[in-house]
């Protein structure tokens, strides 16, 4: 366990170890949530979100957090890939919360909440026991239910007033809007992109765009909370806590795409003076047929085993054809490669079929695409007398 996660646990029992009933709010309490911008490491690049609790005349000043979780966990990576990774609820003191943002250099911007005096007492009752140990842990799921999606939740259904979200007509997938926070991951974003299959390519409405931190912020500052048969802003006061340039913004190169397309002129190169000085090369069918099958094999448990959504259906499976990596088994034997040359014209048919499949893939896989392509075509040209 990180020293974060030992942080919010040490914060959780120095907070929570006396008897929740003492603790009343006084009129001066207020409820905010907290957004805080995205940063360097994989796990923060698409934000963060948390309700904050301050009541400084009870002494309170409490931050609300769905993000924890431990690499420690048994089978942790197995369990993240399958779709079975559970997030901890865990409360710490807000005074050790800003530190780390101001330590990763991450933007936080504060909206403070318009409620009645009984949603706050009903909000802050629903916090107390989602905390408890009994009711903190969850399924995270990160396209619908995640620390931002929680949080939404948490203050629309106890608030004890009716929230009302403006909603619009969706023109963005989910592949659209994480793509946006993939600027500093372009490798990342590859990956993504390889296990993400065709179910991400739907509109998702305004209310569903919550999931990332950013949209919930934006969707806050536009909804309406009505009190008292009035409707009034849900979002009372936005305030910048900390303001550092954002690091979504930034770019690595090379650009995956840009790899896989030097990678793809130089196997045309090869390719070009192989058939013209009247020679196969036959090794560079064993590692590419080899490779793409192997990723065919990693995509495809994905998809069939993995529970995270919008893994299923994937037609990167056209181009990462697992049967690919027995074809290059078979084909480094003489003896087979007539009979196996057949696999050819089903490999090219595939790979021409994954370009109509309306699923959209990343840049480098149609340079991946066209690599592969290139060696079925002088596989199948005549050998030159």
């Amino acid at each position: 366990m990180n020293l974060r996660q030992l942080l919010f646990i040490f914060s959780t029992i120095l907070i929570f170890h006396q008897p929740i009933k003492a603790q009343q709010l006084s009129q001066e309490a207020t409820f905010s949530i907290l957004t805080c911008n995205p940063g360097e490491a994989v796990y923060s690049m698409y934000g963060h979100t948390a309700i904050r609790v301050n009541d400084p005349a009870q002494g309170i000043d409490v931050v609300f957090n769905y993000g924890v979780f431990s690499f420690e966990t048994p089978n942790f990576l197995y369990r993240f890939a399958k779709g079975q990774t559970d997030y901890l609820m865990m409360g710490q003191k807000f005074s050790s919360f800003l530190p780390e943002y101001v330590d990763d250099q991450r933007s936080v911007y504060e909206q403070i909440l318009n409620l009645s005096p009984e949603g706050k007492t009903q909000l802050y009752q629903a916090l107390i026991e989602n905390v408890r140990p009994e009711n903190r842990t969850y399924r995270y799921n990160f396209f619908i239910d995640n620390c931002a999606t929680r949080v939404r939740d948490m203050i629309e259904h106890n608030s004890g007033s009716p929230v009302r979200f403006t909603d619009n007509h969706p023109t963005e997938s989910y592949r659209d809007l994480i793509k946006k926070f993939h600027h500093s991951f372009r490798w990342f974003d590859l990956g993504i992109d390889f296990l993400v299959g065709k179910k991400a390519e739907e509109p998702v409405s305004s209310y569903g765009q919550m999931f990332l931190p950013e949209y919930l912020m934006g969707q806050f500052a536009k909804a309406e909370i009505t009190i008292d048969g009035k409707a009034l802003p849900l979002v009372r006061e936005t305030r910048t806590l900390l303001e550092y340039p954002n690091s979504k913004l930034k770019s690595d190169l090379p650009w995956p795409a840009i790899v896989f397309a030097v990678f793809f002129l130089i196997v045309s190169g090869i390719t070009v003076r192989s058939y013209l000085l009247k020679k196969k090369n036959y090794w560079l069918d064993y590692g590419l047929f080899a490779l793409s099958g192997f990723a065919g094999f990693i995509i495809g448990w994905f998809t069939l085993f993995s529970e995270h959504p919008a893994m299923s259906p994937n037609y990167n499976l056209f181009w990462a054809f697992p049967s690919n990596l027995i074809f290059a088994g078979l084909w480094t034997m003489k003896k087979w490669r007539a009979m196996t040359r057949y696999y050819l014209w089903l490999a090219g048919v595939v790979l021409l079929l994954s370009l109509v499949t309306g699923q959209t893939f990343n840049p480098a896989v149609y340079f991946l695409m066209l690599t592969l392509l290139v060696r079925v075509g002088v596989n199948l040209i005549p050998e030159r007398k």
